[in-house]
């Protein structure tokens, strides 16, 4: 939760179009994400930065060529898409409230640093070893745009699309909201999406359904500290098949599950883009991860985001 130091000075973006709403990091942005890693531990320290005209025109063509029914939901609610470094993530979300606690709505904080020089095909790539420490020949690529579309602007709408999930899930009864405390969890039937994947248990911990507490799950660790050797990312991915999640990185929490499963369809569904895991040893093939909307296990899901999205 970002604490607006003058309230009037974030409720007027929304005076500006949407894709308008961008530019450095707000203090109160930089303050709230150091706070979150001196608690976590992350070693990254933020700071707000301007970005050239050519990375700028990236992210807003990125949002423009978003499905018509995204810009429309995100109008009301999203503050903007401001600039960092260090965050110690690709990005992050959070609500923005007044002092007298008012929330005003959603703020989608960047890290410069992961774009700057990455493709969309690099960036995913990039992305997706993060959980495993490098090991041997074993290899693992992601795809998420075509040789011709592989550019930064890709890499940049994809991340955005998972960011965008979170905004969308505030306030909306899709999920519990992530800035209250778990005393204030209702039945996990009370919630659109949560049960489609989740359940609560009876210490109000939101936890996988049997069918997706895959054994290595609990060692899915993006961005920091990896958990897993090189030599597993065949047996977590293969593990994953059996579960109804969209990428790994939805198994990690429900909220990463709906962001996730939101960026994926968009992407894949609605825009028609490729997403594809390929893990391989020493060249030779060992799994190829997608279909996932194709496939009956993402049904549920899928109606849910075609009612949400049209």
């Amino acid at each position: 939760m970002i604490v607006a130091a003058d309230a009037a000075q974030w409720e007027q973006l929304y005076d500006l179009p949407l894709l308008e709403r961008l530019g450095p990091a707000q203090q109160e942005i930089v303050t709230h994400v150091t706070q979150v890693n001196l608690a976590m531990d992350v070693p990254q320290r933020p700071s707000s930065t301007e970005v050239d005209d050519g990375f700028q025109e990236d992210v807003r063509a990125a949002i423009a060529a978003m499905p018509a029914s995204v810009q429309a939901l995100l109008d009301g609610v999203l503050l903007g898409v401001r600039h960092a470094r260090q965050l110690g993530s690709s990005a992050i979300s959070d609500i923005v409230v007044s002092g007298e606690g008012v929330i005003l709505g959603v703020v989608v904080a960047l890290d410069v640093d992961a774009f700057e020089s990455r493709t969309a095909n690099a960036w995913a790539t990039w992305k997706e070893n993060t959980p495993f420490a490098p090991e041997g020949a074993y290899t693992l690529s992601a795809q998420i745009a075509l040789p011709e579309d592989d550019n930064r602007q890709g890499a940049l709408q994809y991340l955005l699309l998972h960011e965008f999930g979170h905004v969308l899930s505030a306030g909306r009864n899709l999920l519990h909201d992530w800035w209250l405390d778990a005393q204030s969890l209702r039945g996990a039937d009370d919630y659109h999406y949560l049960p489609l994947a989740w359940r609560i248990d009876a210490e109000k911990k939101v936890v996988p359904l049997a069918q997706n507490a895959f054994a290595l799950r609990g060692d899915i660790v993006y961005y920091h500290g990896a958990r897993m050797q090189g030599s597993q990312m065949a047996q977590a991915y293969a593990q994953l098949q059996g579960a109804n999640f969209a990428t790994l990185y939805a198994a990690t929490s429900v909220h990463e599950d709906f962001a996730e499963s939101f960026a994926s369809y968009v992407h894949a569904v609605m825009l028609g883009k490729p997403q594809t895991i390929r893990i391989e040893h020493d060249g030779a093939l060992l799994l190829r991860f997608d279909g996932y909307w194709e496939s009956p296990r993402s049904a549920a899901k899928r109606a849910l985001l075609e009612r949400l999205l049209g």
